[in-house]
């Protein structure tokens, strides 16, 4: 028989009952159509592979299953995908993304300041307002009086100052 007159015959004795399986299987007919006329493109450039007629109706049935799961799992993460970018969207308007950008910048200035501080005065500048820890705190775990922590502090914060100033 002719590749061709083969071809028809599958495709008119199969063609239905595949968009039906695939309808139910994905609950959109257009989307099973198109699902189903790819199976037959594939079939098309496989079907000298196949030698018997159970062989190409399970090869048909199989595909058109594999391509449905393959459909709604696309369908799921573009659905996932749009409910994001609507969360995203609420979330990051232009003056948000602006201000984050603007927090983000100032914060690495800060903390380039921070770094460029002596050793110890860094050390106890760091623990009292990125550690939130007390003089008396801080003086009890560096075995330091809280007069040398507050004038490490005072001294922290005037360098800060002075850096901060020459950034701008």
């Amino acid at each position: 028989m002719d590749e061709s007159v083969a071809f028809a015959t599958t495709f008119n004795q199969f063609y239905s009952s595949l968009v039906f399986f695939a309808r139910k299987l994905i609950r959109d007919e257009f989307a099973a159509e198109d699902i189903v006329t790819e199976i037959f493109l594939k079939y098309w450039k496989k079907q000298k592979h196949f030698n018997s007629l159970p062989a190409v109706k399970s090869y048909l049935y199989i595909s058109t299953r594999n391509a449905c799961l393959n459909h709604l799992h696309h369908r799921r993460f573009e659905a996932a995908t749009k409910a994001n970018l609507l969360v995203l969207s609420d979330d990051f308007d232009d003056d948000h993304v602006l201000n984050q950008i603007t927090r983000t910048e100032v914060l690495r200035q800060v903390y380039s300041i921070v770094e460029s501080l002596p050793v110890e005065c860094r050390k106890i500048v760091l623990m009292s307002f990125i550690g939130g820890m007390s003089n008396q705190q801080i003086a009890r775990r560096l075995h330091i009086s809280v007069h040398t922590v507050k004038n490490q502090k005072f001294r922290g914060i005037r360098l800060m100052r002075t850096r901060a100033q020459k950034c701008y």
